[in-house]
């Protein structure tokens, strides 16, 4: 029984260390993202909207990220 016990609380610490970038990475990419737009969009203040959207990008994607790696871990769950 106390090895069972082990064995989960090293399972449950391993599906922790796997899960905290989740928490970690997509909000500093996305402020890493807005910082550099920031400059950018400081440096050519006429920018066009092409532009200013390939700008965001990094962010988008940061935010996009937070649900689908939700759902990834939602269906490795189920599996």
């Amino acid at each position: 029984m106390k090895l069972q016990t082990l064995i989960l609380i090293l399972l449950a610490a391993l599906i922790f260390w796997l899960v905290t970038p989740l928490a970690i990475l997509p909000p500093v990419a996305a402020y890493v993202g807005y910082r550099s737009y920031r400059h950018r969009r400081h440096q050519y203040p006429l920018m066009s909207r092409s532009r200013i959207l390939v700008g965001m990008l990094p962010m988008l994607l940061a935010f996009a990220a937070v649900p689908l790696l939700l759902y990834a871990i939602n269906a490795g769950y189920r599996a």
